[in-house]
């Protein structure tokens, strides 16, 4: 398996690696980077994960799995259905529009029926929107 941001050999180094029902996307050198944050901000903002953004904006459209499974837990968590998402991508033009092909790709589930979470609408977006009361942002 090669790393999908750095094309590096992917080595197994833990037990949980082995038998991860998902295929490993990340080598360890690029795992150590894409550090989750909150429920409201998904990863912590660095050098690498701009890089990774920078790619996006260009076309590179594979790195949406990176943010995929972490994005569909927090909507999920806030009871969110693709009806109430609106979308703000980082850049205006982008000739494909990853931010709307990383939420189509979600498989959105049934509300959680002990979830206190309601929300008219959410606006996910790359950056954190000033006038936007309920958002979740890719990085801070």
């Amino acid at each position: 398996m090669k790393c999908i941001v750095c094309d590096n050999d992917i080595r197994i180094n833990s037990l949980r690696q082995l038998f991860s029902l998902q295929p490993l996307y990340l080598c360890s050198c690029c795992s150590q980077n894409l550090v989750p944050k909150s429920a409201d901000v998904l990863f912590e903002d660095n050098v690498w994960i701009r890089s990774v953004i920078d790619r996006l904006n260009k076309g590179d459209i594979v790195l949406t799995k990176l943010f995929r499974d972490r994005l569909q837990k927090v909507l999920s968590y806030k009871g969110v259905t693709k009806s109430k998402i609106e979308i703000i991508e980082a850049k205006q033009g982008l000739e494909y529009p990853w931010l709307e092909i990383l939420i189509d790709s979600i498989n959105f589930k049934p509300k959680r029926k002990h979830s206190t979470i309601t929300v008219e609408y959410i606006c996910v977006s790359v950056h954190k929107q000033k006038s936007v009361k309920h958002q979740v942002t890719i990085v801070d």
